[in-house]
């Protein structure tokens, strides 16, 4: 490279012995670089009959390419030294449930953009399993996840939670204090896709209770229309539950059924600058939401 860049200087200073004096290398060593690359491409790249010295066209060729590698280079150094100063990147955050996409994410989010608003972030939806893959794959960066098993990755304690019966504001079950598996189990279900779904699954299978599912529903929202709509009940996390739930009750199980959610990633270093400055963000604000002591 330090023939194509001499090239571009003979071309600026007019002679091999400037080229050389600005490379910090000799004019011999120069000139051999030159003659050597010439024999290799059976090209000529000096007019060395000219004064001041110029290029052949062959030889302009590959002066221009040097000066595109030298501009990409420099905006490739640029940009680390941006994303090193915490001034740019993207975050890719996996969510496996509406409980961190409409109530948790957002205003984490917010918070970060202040901090940090030259980094983006980027919310990817996936089930439980699907999120699992999506970190061991590198796919996401972190995942927003509700009481992983998987022990050996790396969490962050963000908020507790607990599931809840859903029903039509005009159910029998509606007006009672909290519901059971064997009353649930009386009546069509409507079972959640998202990631509550392992602990409803439980629930039922711990009182040994096996319920009349008529729909498996991914999205939220989806589940309450048609929970409003009569055809069944249903069970979701309390934070997944919507803010206009009209036609809706909401009533607690029993047993209750808590859940623990927490940003999970692979503790195997940072995919970039922007992915470990977003985590190092999220422990301080576990840290600040989790004092010591409490």
């Amino acid at each position: 490279m330090s023939v194509a860049r001499g090239l571009v200087l003979i071309q600026e200073r007019g002679s091999v012995s400037a080229a050389a004096r600005e490379l910090a290398i000799s004019q011999p060593a120069l000139s051999k670089g030159i003659a050597q690359l010439e024999k290799r491409l059976n090209l000529t790249l000096l007019r060395r009959g000219t004064r001041p010295l110029e290029l052949t066209e062959e030889g302009s060729a590959i002066a221009l390419y040097a000066l595109k590698v030298d501009q990409l280079l420099g905006s490739t150094l640029h940009s680390l030294e941006e994303r090193r100063r915490n001034r740019v990147g993207v975050v890719r955050v996996g969510s496996s449930g509406a409980s961190a996409t409409t109530h948790i994410l957002p205003k984490a989010l917010r918070r970060f953009r202040q901090a940090y608003p030259d980094i983006g972030v980027e919310i990817l939806e996936y089930t439980d399993q699907a999120l699992l893959s999506a970190l061991r794959d590198g796919l996401v960066d972190c995942g927003v996840m509700s009481n992983p098993r998987e022990r050996d990755l790396e969490v962050l304690s963000i908020a507790s939670d607990e599931l809840v019966a859903l029903l039509p504001e005009h159910s029998d079950l509606a007006e009672a204090g909290s519901v059971t598996a064997k009353a649930l189990g009386k009546e069509p279900f409507i079972f959640t896709k998202g990631g509550s779904g392992p602990l409803v699954d439980k629930w039922f299978a711990d009182a040994g209770i096996r319920p009349n599912i008529v729909h498996s529903i991914l999205q939220v929202t989806s589940i309450a229309s048609c929970v409003r709509a009569g055809l069944g009940n249903s069970i979701i996390a309390q934070l997944a539950v919507p803010e206009n739930f009209g036609g809706l009750k909401v009533v607690p199980l029993s047993p209750t059924v808590r859940r623990d959610i927490v940003y999970a990633r692979e503790p195997n270093g940072f995919r970039s600058r922007a992915s470990e400055i977003f985590w190092r963000f999220c422990e301080l604000s576990a840290e600040s939401a989790n004092p010591p002591g409490d």
